[in-house]
């Protein structure tokens, strides 16, 4: 065995150690892979090395380069498994968990275009649920702000945000909001100190009638995917004040959430998160 590997060339090892950290470390795909300099230190190998196993990889289709993004794991091997939803993972230690990305920042590095249609901004006195979340006096006044997320054309969420509204205006919210659909975005290019998010998951049946059914146009009643979510600001000492809460709807086969559970001792938690192509397939 030895020598067939000595005379085996060094990207072919490579290409086969690859290929099994691939299969057997619970990557799915769309899973961002390493960048080359960590696994340059992993393998022990030379940059020219990985670059030819990751180009093998890739022209077998089990990889795909996305300039600016990386590569991810684009398919598996036969007999490697099932392939499993499209996916993108967040973090890979407890540390990391708090790290905020939007879901158009996602979708984007996995290849999808996403689009948002309904767009609506109102400054109203929040609603006690609102008020609660946001740590506001009763009937404080908010920016509210609603739209569908469209990925690749199609619906595939209903979105609510809503902040104080003396945070940013509402106008400058209106302003921004047709190169910069996701509220997030807006806070952190005005400048305003995001630290974290704490985000509730949730099963809900989603009515025709409801503002998310009137928007998303369903035709009957359809079960979704609630996301709850509250962000708040940096502080020098403890947590910092709320400063957005939202509420999205994301329909089946568009938006998944995965928990990895594994024994601390080999591997820190990971969670996935993913965003589906139709029909829940890659």
């Amino acid at each position: 065995m030895a020598a067939n590997l000595r005379r085996t060339p060094l990207y072919a090892q490579a290409e086969k150690i690859l290929e099994d950290l691939l299969v057997r470390g619970r990557y799915r795909i769309g899973d961002r892979i390493p960048p080359e300099a960590e696994l340059m230190g992993s393998l022990g190998v030379s940059r020219a090395t990985i670059r030819a196993a990751v180009g093998r990889l890739a022209d077998r289709g089990l990889l795909v380069r996305r300039q600016g993004s990386g590569t991810f794991l684009a398919g598996l091997p036969e007999g490697g498994g099932q392939a499993g939803p499209v996916g993108i993972k967040l973090g890979s230690a407890v540390t990391e968990l708090g790290r905020l990305e939007t879901y158009a920042s996602i979708a984007e590095r996995l290849g999808l275009k996403t689009d948002v249609e309904q767009v609506r901004v109102s400054v109203a006195a929040s609603s006690p649920e609102e008020a609660d979340a946001l740590e506001l006096s009763a009937g404080h006044e908010v920016t509210r702000v609603s739209r569908v997320l469209l990925i690749d054309g199609a619906a595939a969420a209903w979105m609510l945000d809503v902040m104080p509204a003396d945070v940013i205006p509402a106008g400058t919210v209106r302003q921004r909001l047709p190169t910069r659909p996701m509220l997030l975005d807006v806070l952190l290019d005005e400048g305003v100190p995001v630290a974290f998010s704490e985000v509730e998951v949730s099963a809900v049946l989603l009515g025709p009638e409801q503002d998310a059914g009137r928007g998303l146009r369903l035709g009957q009643p359809t079960a979704a995917l609630q996301l709850t979510e509250t962000m708040y600001l940096e502080a020098p000492q403890g947590e910092g004040r709320p400063v957005q809460w939202s509420r999205n709807l994301f329909l089946p086969g568009t938006f998944g959430l995965r928990l990895v559970r594994e024994i601390a001792a080999r591997r820190d938690p990971a969670v996935i998160l993913q965003l589906l192509t139709e029909g829940g397939k890659p």
